[in-house]
């Protein structure tokens, strides 16, 4: 098993939460622009550096790495029970608050009984299929999808894992047949990109892997992950073409796939680098990875709430002075709100989930016997 620093087996990884919270920044900056300055200001080669769409990549490719690396790195018994009330309760509580909130926002002007009643009782406008994560509903908060993808691959997860642990060589069989199968769980090969980082986890980190094929042209691989990850950019800026899409949809391919490439590129190099570890385990990139998910999740409201506001003051000059003035107030502000959903509803229910696990007899229990 491999060591971390003082000779035991790495438990957590900081360095992972600052990266997933340079994605949730991505994200952040991508919705920003692209909801109020894209028709407004040339920006569109800022979505290069804030490309917002393909983190989401990273998250899910992160997400499968996390999950999987306890079981079948460290060993641990995974109790399917016990991992499904601990990611419920980890998802679920601030999703649910950030849409009921995004309801209260939006329809500020016209609540009344009535309003009311259609919505939360009669769900006359879906909104119980969209808190509850129910087929793809996402009228008020429109990244749920990728919530919606996150909890349908979490209940998978552990079947996942098992097929890992078992035999490693299933995980990217299972690529090719969710991209053949493409339907919406195609985006499943995104988390197997993460499993299979944790499957060779080993091989990864042994100084061994330096004379490997694979480390020798570590430069060119990154490389082209940067390119992977930049491809829907450039199609944006000059389009691939309608034999391209063509091509693309005959192999079940999209950008997500070439992006989960990246990721698992960007992922292993990560987990090769000291020197990007300890650049990425500065304390202020460890807090931002700490709250990155409430980020993810309030982002947008923050960004129309405060947007209506500041357009008084900052944005009909549209200078460049006065966008970044608005830029620093809203990123200021998003961290703020995302702390106190972190502080104030993430932790508490993530506490809440493990004593309720904790207390459940044993399930189905999934084994690593070759750790």
């Amino acid at each position: 098993m491999p060591e971390a620093h003082g000779g035991h087996p790495e438990q957590h990884f900081k360095f992972l939460d600052s990266a997933r919270g340079i994605a949730a920044l991505m994200v952040f900056g991508s919705h920003y622009i692209a909801r109020h300055f894209q028709d407004k200001m040339n920006v569109h080669y800022f979505f290069f550096l804030f490309n917002g769409n393909d983190a989401v990549a990273f998250f899910f490719v992160l997400s499968g790495f996390v999950l999987s690396y306890k079981y079948i790195v460290l060993g641990k018994d995974l109790d399917v029970k016990k991992f499904y009330v601990a990611r419920v309760f980890r998802l679920f509580p601030a999703y649910f608050l950030i849409i009921l909130s995004t309801f209260l926002y939006d329809y500020r002007h016209y609540l009344g009984r009535q309003l009311l009643l259609d919505t939360f009782v009669y769900n006359k406008n879906a909104f119980w299929n969209e808190a509850l994560l129910l087929r793809f509903h996402n009228a008020l908060y429109y990244p749920g999808w990728t919530l919606t993808i996150e909890m349908i691959v979490s209940f998978l997860m552990p079947f996942y894992i098992a097929l890992a642990i078992n035999n490693r060589k299933f995980i990217p069989y299972l690529i090719i047949i969710t991209l053949i199968i493409g339907n919406n769980l195609d985006y499943s090969y995104l988390f197997f990109f993460g499993i299979i980082a944790s499957s060779y986890y080993a091989r990864i980190t042994v100084t061994s892997f330096q004379q490997s094929k694979w480390y020798r042209t570590r430069y060119l691989l990154l490389g082209a992950g940067i390119i992977l990850f930049s491809l829907r950019q450039f199609d944006s800026v000059v389009p691939f073409g309608i034999r391209y899409n063509e091509i693309a949809n005959f192999l079940g391919v999209n950008f997500f796939t070439y992006s989960g490439i990246a990721c698992f590129i960007f992922l292993v190099a990560i987990l090769r680098s000291k020197n990007t570890q300890n650049i990425l385990e500065h304390r202020v990139l460890v807090f931002l990875g700490k709250i990155s998910y409430s980020i993810y999740l309030v982002h947008i409201l923050v960004i129309d709430a405060l947007y209506h506001q500041m357009e008084k003051y900052f944005y009909p000059q549209h200078t460049p002075l006065h966008f970044i003035l608005g830029t620093i107030i809203c990123i200021i502000c998003v961290v703020l709100v995302a702390s106190a959903m972190h502080y104030w509803v993430e932790l508490p229910f993530m506490r809440m989930g493990k004593r309720i696990a904790n207390r459940l007899k044993p399930s189905l229990v999934i084994k690593n016997d070759k750790v």
